[in-house]
């Protein structure tokens, strides 16, 4: 077997702002342990990413890039967190687009977040900063992820190899001028939240685009990009098709173990208006409108009081119609158009007037389960398939299944009691890892979560976490080890240890030396 942690490979899942802060954490213990006089984040020679981790994985790429160490990445990066603006910053951009440095942009939500991303978290870098030398400080090699939907494949923003992938890709000099900020928002870009970004439209410079030259010069459109966690949601593949095979993986993933299952929405009994259909509601409202006029004329020299009910009543009412129109229409002509571009010859489709005469209450099941359905089998039940199939296939390989470190953000709540020779944390340590844990996909923090400090709570999820899994790959490991490295790998371990004793004594103790003033 090769000598452990010697080189280092780490792959940063998606997850939103829950993946940003515990992969923050994970970098940040890597940064702290050492091993042979060298701390174990200066051993690691590729990092992949997918959405929120390629948040902390830009940031810290371009930190070793602009000469500066962890602690500058940490800072920037808790602060922006912290501060929690994101999103805020974002929908502003989307109010008034005159702010945009890049105008030759589609004019969209995603498009919008890119420009914060750029100024905010790459300080107004291109992708030629992270090209022009052969290594990034200790990195051999980067790899940022998104999904190319035109070919249902992997598109790379990497150092070495293909920029794109097999079917369509660039060359360095023409992918210079790509915004740093254009490529998280790529890598981050999820369903359902976001548009597809339009490459290379959305990622050009300006006039007289080298990137806009080369690709229209090779292909004929333009094509969408999208997050890259719709096919690798933990940045996996990127590891193992580079072909330089480290000595020590790390996956730090803040998936959940068990995807929550599907849960059918009740059936209750519909109400009064959920047993009319819309053309019986249409009546109704058409009668209120009518009864409110009639009040306007009889109450206008008798009650001033009931005049205005009347025609609050009557205007509500003509609103309330008016959009039902419009709404009943606009969704017939798309449904139409999109049916008619696909040939489709369905018969309950060609006339939708017979919706109308159908039940408010099964017009929302209609609609309703497909959407929680859909939604379901995107975020959980195809990514947990997903997931399942290529962590297996890590931990089967011949290659790789000796040298993979999961580090999961469920790791000691649910593997403590199985561990061995490792101290059994504390139940308000459990409890704090397992709400961290249950932070949903987002780009910002509720309220509550902010008065609770999720954020320190991921962090240090992270370094916990990690911390427990390399005690627990030593364990388990150390004895199948060339006999002359024992020494050092026990003395690694011990100091593992010790930490990990640290950490059930106080949670709180290696991220308060990184935020202390």
């Amino acid at each position: 077997m090769s000598n452990p942690f010697h080189t280092i490979a780490i792959s940063l899942s998606g997850g939103g702002y829950r993946a940003t802060a515990f992969h923050l954490g994970a970098l940040s213990y890597l940064n702290h342990v050492e091993y042979e006089e060298t701390v174990l984040l200066q051993r690691v020679k590729l990092i992949s990413t997918i959405s929120g981790g390629t948040f902390t994985g830009v940031s810290y790429v371009l930190t070793l890039a602009q000469g500066n160490d962890f602690k500058v990445c940490f800072d920037k990066l808790y602060a922006l967190l912290d501060n929690d603006q994101l999103a805020i910053d974002a929908l502003e951009m989307v109010n008034d687009t005159s702010k945009w440095t890049a105008q030759e942009k589609n004019k969209n939500l995603i498009n919008a977040f890119s420009e914060i991303y750029q100024a905010q978290f790459c300080n107004g870098e291109h992708f030629n900063k992270l090209l022009e030398h052969e290594t990034i400080g200790h990195l051999d090699e980067f790899c940022f992820n998104a999904t190319d939907l035109y070919n249902t494949l992997p598109f790379r923003f990497q150092k070495t190899g293909k920029i794109g992938n097999g079917k369509m890709n660039i060359d360095e000099a023409a992918a210079a001028e790509i915004r740093l900020g254009d490529i998280m928002a790529a890598s981050s870009c999820f369903p359902g939240g976001f548009e597809p970004m339009a490459f290379p439209k959305d990622f050009i410079r300006g006039k007289d685009s080298p990137l806009e030259k080369e690709w229209h010069e090779k292909y004929s459109t333009n094509i969408a990009l999208m997050d890259g966690g719709i096919l690798d949601n933990q940045g996996i593949e990127s590891v193992v098709l580079e072909g330089k095979t480290c000595d020590t993986y790390i996956v730090s993933d803040v998936s959940s173990r068990n995807a929550p299952p599907f849960v059918l929405p009740p059936t209750e009994k519909p109400g009064f208006l959920g047993r009319m259909a819309y053309n019986q509601l249409r009546w109704l409202l058409a009668l209120v409108a009518v009864l409110g006029a009639a009040g306007m004329v009889y109450f206008w020299d008798a009650h001033p009081l009931f005049l205005i009910v009347s025609t609050l009543v009557t205007t509500f009412t003509s609103l309330v119609l008016l959009a039902f129109y419009w709404v009943f229409r606009a969704v017939k002509s798309a449904i139409s158009q999109e049916l008619g571009n696909q040939h489709e010859t369905t018969d309950i489709f060609k006339n939708l007037n017979i919706l109308k005469k159908t039940p408010l209450h099964i017009l929302w099941k209609l609609i309703a389960v497909r959407l929680f359905s859909l939604s379901d089998i995107l975020e959980n039940t195809f990514m947990s398939r997903i997931r399942s199939l290529q962590v297996s296939s890590l931990y089967n390989s011949d290659i790789w299944k000796d040298r993979v470190i999961s580090n999961n953000i469920y790791s000691l709540f649910t593997d403590y009691e199985k561990a061995k020779n490792i101290p059994a944390p504390p139940e308000s340590l459990l409890k704090m890892l397992q709400y961290a844990a249950s932070m949903p996909t987002t780009l910002w923090f509720t309220d509550e979560e902010k008065r609770s400090k999720m954020l320190d709570k991921l962090i240090i999820s992270g370094q916990i976490n990690l911390c427990f899994q390399l005690l627990q790959y030593l364990n388990k490991k150390k004895k199948t080890f060339p006999p002359d490295q024992l020494p050092a790998l026990e003395a690694l371990e011990a100091r593992i240890l010790t930490d990990y004793q640290r950490f059930i004594e106080d949670e709180n103790w290696l991220l308060d030396t990184l935020i202390r003033p």
